[in-house]
């Protein structure tokens, strides 16, 4: 556990609380665009996290988030209060479905699915965790002198092979900077911001420049395979598997620190060099 003091608790809990959402009416809720969501369209993460909040407000005790499949429609302005529709697609005697609808004034901007399981017991398999540097460093609090709710250390990409491919494109130890709520929907929550953070893994041919570029999120799948805490360390580990017809698609997966393999995710992002540059925001460097 994170060695914090009561204000980064409190910080915490603040971060947290903004993933969350409020209802208002039957399977009807609304959520707020927090101050470090993003200056010109609140970060994606944060939509994908108050999703799932919402989702999973509306599922038994006992069944746990095990994938989301979602689709940005058009950016969430900062600073707006989105409201967000659950239907209950299916109650099976094991899986849960249910769709949300993402809005801002009446308009869709993220439309998802997320699927519940009752967990049972199944064969163990998994991918060894890479061998990367353990996080003994110090953390960063901040992007680009942002106040940012989470410690990070970020590892850089792996050296790139002889034909100038990458094994991984971005390397994160990554965890809340105080101690987060044992509710599990707290920290699915929070693995859903965090699989956001992709910074600009995608681009293996401009890795870590910006304003060059459109970066436009289309779709985000994530998927929670075992129960982990995002108050300890996790390292996310992403590869850019291809870029083609001005789009890009990235995965990732995440590893306690124990070495299991406990999420993975997967984005497509529109990528378009610009004429002329644009100004960067602190979300776009997440």
């Amino acid at each position: 556990m994170p060695d914090t003091s009561s204000g980064d608790d409190a910080a915490t809990a603040d971060f947290a609380a903004a993933l969350g959402v409020q209802p208002v009416a039957d399977d009807v809720f609304w959520s707020a665009s927090p101050a470090w969501g993003g200056t010109e369209r609140m970060f994606g993460g944060v939509v994908v996290a108050q999703t799932l909040s919402a989702a999973a407000d509306t599922v038994d005790a006992g069944q746990v988030l095990h994938s989301v499949h979602g689709h940005f429609l058009r950016p969430v302005p900062p600073g707006s209060r989105p409201g967000l529709a659950v239907t209950r697609v299916r109650d099976g005697r094991s899986i849960s479905l249910r769709s949300v609808v993402v809005s801002v004034d009446g308009t869709p901007a993220f439309l998802a699915t997320c699927s519940f399981h009752a967990p049972e017991p199944g064969d163990a398999y998994q991918l060894a965790m890479p061998d990367v540097p353990w996080p003994d460093g110090a953390a960063d609090r901040d992007i680009d002198g942002a106040p940012w709710p989470l410690d990070v250390i970020d590892l850089g990409p792996s050296r790139p092979a002889a034909d100038g491919t990458y094994q991984a494109t971005r390397r994160l130890w990554v965890r809340t900077r105080g101690r987060l709520a044992d509710d599990p929907a707290v920290h699915w929550a929070v693995a859903g911001f965090v699989s956001d953070m992709t910074g600009s893994s995608f681009r293996p041919g401009s890795l870590g420049s910006w304003g060059a570029h459109t970066d436009a999120s289309l779709d985000h799948a994530l998927w929670l395979h075992r129960p982990f805490r995002l108050d300890q360390w996790v390292l996310f580990d992403l590869q850019a598997l291809v870029n083609a017809g001005a789009r890009a698609t990235v995965r990732g997966v995440m590893y306690d620190i124990s070495g299991r393999l406990v999420a993975s995710m997967a984005q497509e992002l529109l990528v378009r060099p610009l004429d002329q540059p644009r100004p960067v925001g602190p979300t776009d460097r997440a």
